[in-house]
């Protein structure tokens, strides 16, 4: 009977579900392992630290479906543990896998590296237990390839991240190679037929009464799951909608029905609050009704009904329906065309690029910067935007037909955005659905995973950055004072950063230092800058105590205490 190395097995499964590329940092207890990698046709691609590997692998499984990492005991797998844990947050599949001390090491009763020096060596996994939705530590043999299974099943049906624990010997160990031949779930299980029936029928009625209803795409329920279903979806229904800050970049925002973003009362434009206050019917996807995703608790809602579309179910007011998003809607979408009366279109629409003035004292000011972007960004555009201003403030851009991107918008983690946006990167690059990689970091944040530049040149990624340099931490300062000291941050050349992390290709990288709102306007309407096919990093100077319409409405006068339980 053939037979196959257990670590082999592993990333034979890996293969199976898709996944093209393996990320992770090499470490004394996973080397063995890692010499499997590229035999069975993976790529392997090395990161900076574990941190910045796990958000790379994050952004992977955002495009792909699945992601991996993997990281050595202990230390290794501990300093990954921030980037899993927003993946365990907003739904994100990624398995990390790690290398374990041998089985007769473990045995042994001597105190190893890399543990807590107590003679256990169950810590880790008992940590990453909170984080994962499946966790095992492969100690058998006989048993391994049941337990990779169940671990990846279960990745797949709760769509958050799980943990599979290997050591050398272990890895080493033969199985039969027919346990390849045991299907993977590979999707979300169907549910009962009777039940999504009775939810369609309920849907299409409540939306039949509605004299003003509205659909509002949110970013929860594992949105990589169902955001092929949105545009055929806003097609059969033909009504207005709305995206939240989660949900951004799943929808065409060039459609006849885009009405902007809600985020309560820091939605844009302000005419999407009054969209939302006078609907008396709601179609919400993946509703994830967190601080930051809804103007810090500040939606109106109340007045109408909502159906609300989960990934294991539909709620339609009180009443609770078994029907799962990804399978669900491309059910929902025939029935709405065939019976639902198609609303007229909207007059509403807001102008597409409309003609912008340069701000009266020529700084970059924030308002202006993120309409400005609205004929920068093209068709096949992947944008990546961090946690804080940016991620507020990117609601203003209105996104062209054919552009993708997201924000960490409730896990918040900054420094994200840098590494997700190498994993995206190569996931674009062997999917070929999107061109150029747009990064638009804070300067805080891109201090802590700067070194992810290295990915981006390393991996032949051309990425275009705009660093956000506005002295500190924005959205602290709101907490505690514009002047606070510690939200100072050290100063950088944030232009000269790809002459640093690309040396091999330094010659042919470009920085600019921008501080009027003129020389940022010369600069995106160049041919040669947006056409480039080099790595570039543009350090756009910006008044400190600017911040966009929307974050001041959300943050002003409040601190951190009275935000918690504001609303």
């Amino acid at each position: 009977m053939p037979e196959i190395l257990i670590g082999e097995y592993l990333f034979v499964r890996l293969k199976q579900l898709s996944i093209e590329t393996v990320f992770g940092v090499p470490g004394d207890f996973e080397l063995a392992l890692l010499d499997l990698v590229e035999p069975l046709g993976l790529s392997w691609v090395g990161a900076p630290n574990k941190l910045i590997g796990a958000y790379a692998a994050d952004g992977y499984a955002r495009l792909n479906g699945l992601g991996a990492l993997v990281t050595t005991f202990g230390p290794g797998e501990l300093s990954a543990l921030c980037g899993i844990g927003g993946s365990y947050c907003e739904c994100v599949p990624v398995l990390h896998i790690v290398g374990y001390p041998t089985t007769p090491a473990q045995k042994s009763g001597k105190i190893l590296h890399h543990t807590f020096g107590d003679g256990k060596f169950d810590h880790y996994q008992r940590i990453s237990s909170e984080l994962c939705c499946a966790t095992t530590v492969l100690d058998d043999p006989t048993t391994a390839a049941a337990e990779i299974d169940s671990v990846v099943n279960a990745m797949i049906f709760h769509s958050k991240p799980g943990y599979i624990g290997i050591s050398e010997d272990i890895a080493y160990a033969k199985v039969s190679s027919e346990y390849l031949g045991t299907k993977l779930a590979r999707c979300l299980p169907p549910s009962a037929p009777e039940s999504e029936a009775a939810v369609t029928t309920e849907i299409v009625s409540q939306l039949e009464l509605a004299k003003s209803p509205i659909l509002i795409v949110d970013g929860g329920a594992a949105r990589a799951s169902w955001a092929e279903h949105v545009d055929p979806l806003i097609q059969a229904l033909k009504i207005p909608f709305l995206v939240t800050g989660l949900g951004k970049g799943i929808a065409d925002e060039m459609s006849l029905y885009y009405q902007g973003c809600y985020a309560g009362e820091g939605s844009w434009p302000r005419s999407a609050i009054g969209l939302v206050q006078e609907a008396d019917c709601i179609l919400w996807l993946g509703n994830y009704p967190s601080d930051f995703n809804t103007g810090i608790f500040t939606e109106k809602l109340d007045h109408c009904t909502i159906i609300d579309l989960q990934r294991f179910f539909v709620n339609i007011g009180a009443t609770k329906y078994d029907a799962r998003i990804n399978h669900f809607l491309p059910k929902l979408i025939p029935a709405l065309s065939s019976h639902y009366p198609l609303a007229q279109r909207t007059e509403q629409n807001p102008q597409v690029n409309q003609e912008l003035s340069l701000p009266a004292s020529n700084k970059i000011e924030q308002d202006w910067l993120w309409s400005r972007h609205n004929s920068y960004l093209r068709p096949g555009d992947l944008v990546i935007t961090e946690t804080g201003t940016a991620q507020v403030s990117i609601t203003a851009t209105r996104f062209p037909s054919g552009c993708h991107g997201w924000t960490k918008s409730v896990y918040c983690s900054i420094g994200y955005a840098a590494g997700a946006a190498a994993g995206a990167a190569i996931a674009a690059k062997e999917t070929g659905k999107y061109k150029r990689l747009v990064l638009v970091p804070g300067e805080g944040s891109l201090q802590l995973t700067v070194q992810a530049f290295s990915m981006l040149t390393r991996y032949g990624i051309v990425p275009v950055v705009f660093a956000l340099n506005n002295y500190g931490y924005t959205i602290e300062r709101f907490f505690r004072g514009w002047d606070a000291k510690y939200n100072d941050i050290p100063m950088w050349d944030y232009a000269a950063l790809f002459k640093t992390f690309a040396p091999d290709v330094e010659p042919r990288v470009k920085g600019y230092k921008v501080t009027t709102a003129e020389e940022l306007d010369e600069l995106l309407s160049d041919g040669e800058f947006c056409d480039s096919v080099v790595p570039q990093c543009v350090d756009m100077i910006m008044d400190p105590k600017d911040a966009p319409e929307a974050m001041r409405t959300i943050f002003e006068g409040k601190d951190a205490c009275e935000l918690a339980e504001y609303g």
